[in-house]
């Protein structure tokens, strides 16, 4: 198992398991490049969730997350949060992270596709496929200065999905947790060095294994913002040659058409304020019981519909950042990890209401949504949308 944290003091590998100790002895090896000489100045400590005093009407319910997780230790911990409760095991045709049923159950015994997408306002313009996504995940990258997206692909096939950019370090824990194969147009050396060598799942860097992007990947003009596009079938193609094709399995999310009845209130509108000017909103629209979606003040559009994007939920995780010394450009950026694993904050918005609880995970499990009680918090059929925050943002919403 390898640590989501990224820090001279907590990378770590878990004492219960063996499967892969050379990742454990490569990043020891590799600390001196990697990890954080100086730490910047840490981040003011998470507050208590507030309590539901009832609210003016119209003003925004700022959200805070419950208190920060203690830090990792190789104490084992208590079965409550080192084991999550799992969800009731979907049927074979159900796919594990919409709900929805598929006409070819064969997709979902293929591990889910993970594809690396530029989101800066350039990479915006030129979105292509994410209507097909299973699940998305956004977060801050590069110095906290802009987001990216990385698209999960498995009940459909997409043929254009892009523009396709360079892997961060996130995009190692979550295609570990998911079990899932990962499609990127390069990355950092020490990032590259991981994937290419280290990790136990599928890496496909179009850099490496398709330069001339023609085989796997294709090409669309000449900006290397928005030019790199691939397909599932590509992915799925490139699997089949190098002999990494594999049967797979891994829990899935709990769905429900019917809400639970735990709601914390009403949310028709969400702001989440992302860095260097590329805050989100989702506008709850009661006629198609879905979100739409905002980014720096537009709509946002996919090309491949033409029309603006819309999800059944969002998810927002708040999860705890570091900056690294990984360089990620020419300019000296530097990188930024997210903890995926372990447990924290969520609040997750469907049908116009908002759910609070704790999420759990680890790198043989997706998150598990606990509300109340420990009760799963089940989420709508369809897709969604995980936004990555950090601990001390402020999202609102009303």
């Amino acid at each position: 198992m390898i640590a989501s944290s990224y820090s001279l003091s907590t990378v770590q590998l878990s004492t219960r398991s063996t499967a892969r100790p050379s990742i454990f002895v490569l990043l020891l090896l590799l600390t001196s490049l990697l990890l954080l000489a100086a730490c910047g100045p840490e981040a003011p400590a998470a507050t208590a969730t507030p309590t539901k005093t009832p609210l003016p009407a119209g003003e925004p319910i700022i959200a805070t997350p419950l208190p920060a997780a203690p830090a990792a230790t190789d104490t084992p911990l208590p079965p409550t949060a080192e084991t999550p409760p799992t969800a009731t095991p979907l049927p074979a045709n159900i796919a594990p992270y919409t709900g929805k049923e598929v006409a070819d159950p064969a997709l979902l015994r293929k591990p889910p596709i993970f594809v690396c997408i530029n989101n800066d306002a350039m990479g915006r313009s030129a979105h292509f496929g994410l209507d097909k996504a299973d699940l998305v995940y956004e977060y801050i990258v590069d110095g906290f200065t802009m987001t990216r997206m990385t698209a999960l692909y498995q009940s459909q096939i997409a043929d254009r999905i892009g523009p396709v950019r360079s892997a961060r370090m996130p995009n190692i824990w979550m295609t570990q947790m998911y079990d899932g194969v990962l499609a990127c147009s390069g990355g950092s050396d020490e990032i590259r060095y991981l994937l290419k060598n280290e990790v136990g799942f599928p890496y496909l860097d179009m850099d490496i294994d398709d330069p001339s992007n023609s085989v796997y990947f294709s090409s669309v003009g000449t900006d290397y913002r928005t030019r790199v596009q691939i397909s599932t079938d590509g992915v799925n193609r490139w699997l089949q040659v190098v002999g990494k094709d594999k049967d797979w399995s891994r829990p899935g999310f709990s769905y429900s058409q019917v809400p639970a009845t735990f709601d914390a209130g009403q949310a028709s509108a969400i702001q989440i304020p992302y860095p260097g000017g590329n805050q989100v909103e989702w506008r709850y629209d009661a006629q198609r019981n879905q979100y739409v979606r905002f980014q720096g003040g537009q709509v946002h559009i996919d090309n491949a519909t033409g029309a603006q994007i819309v999800t059944d939920n969002v998810i927002v995780l708040f999860g705890e950042h570091q900056l690294t010394d990984m360089v990620e450009d020419s300019l000296g950026t530097k990188g930024v990890n997210v903890d995926l694993y372990g447990f924290g904050d969520f609040r997750i918005f469907r049908d116009g209401r908002v759910y609070e609880g704790t999420w759990r995970a680890n790198d043989e499990s997706p998150p598990r949504w606990l509300g109340p009680g420990e009760q799963i918090v089940p989420l709508k059929p369809g897709q969604s949308w995980i936004q990555v925050v950090r601990p001390t943002d402020t999202i609102t919403y009303q």
